[in-house]
């Protein structure tokens, strides 16, 4: 008998670990239900954030935008940061990384935005700033948040790595029940 309830106790923790939601799915939720939006200004995860959202059923309720704006006239023109902070601090630093997420987050009118850039590789990198630097900032409706990340060393790594904890920094800053 006691070998069966633990049995049946490790199949329910199983169950229920299946049953997680992602990351993406919690964000989903919670701006369904909230009532909430997003919008996302992406230059090296080149849409992958984006594409986590638009993927699951319903996402036109809170999704309103993804802008992938690979050069510094594209950052620029379509999120509107400033060409001098770009040329002051580099395109990928903490400061375009705020302009971006303030920029889409004016432009679309929409309650929270993300935005990253960085050095997906695997060229591209300086010792200052090696491939795998990504800056990655929230906005909300009352402040702006940003993280260095180090997202490691291959292409498909950095994109995937730095558009999840891109996601994980959203839900952070949501609000909670």
């Amino acid at each position: 008998m006691r070998k069966y309830a633990l049995c049946a106790l490790a199949a329910l923790l199983a169950c229920t670990a299946c049953r997680r939601q992602t990351p993406q799915q919690e964000v989903h939720r919670i701006m369904r239900e909230v009532g909430i939006t997003l919008a996302i200004a992406e230059s090296c995860t080149g849409g992958e954030i984006a594409a986590r959202f638009t993927e699951l059923p319903g996402a036109s309720a809170y999704f309103k935008c993804g802008v992938v704006a690979y050069s510094n006239e594209a950052i620029h023109n379509l999120l509107e940061v400033d060409m001098d902070t770009i040329l002051r601090y580099g395109a990928v630093s903490e400061q375009v990384a705020r302009e971006m997420a303030e920029g889409v987050l004016r432009i679309t009118r929409a309650d929270y935005a993300v935005a990253t850039t960085g050095i997906a590789g695997p060229t591209g990198g300086t010792a200052e700033t090696p491939v795998g630097t990504v800056w990655i900032a929230v906005a909300t409706p009352a402040e702006t948040y940003t993280v260095l990340y180090r997202a490691g060393n291959s292409r498909n790594e950095v994109i995937d790595r730095a558009s999840a904890y891109a996601i994980e920094m959203l839900l952070e800053e949501l609000p909670h029940e």
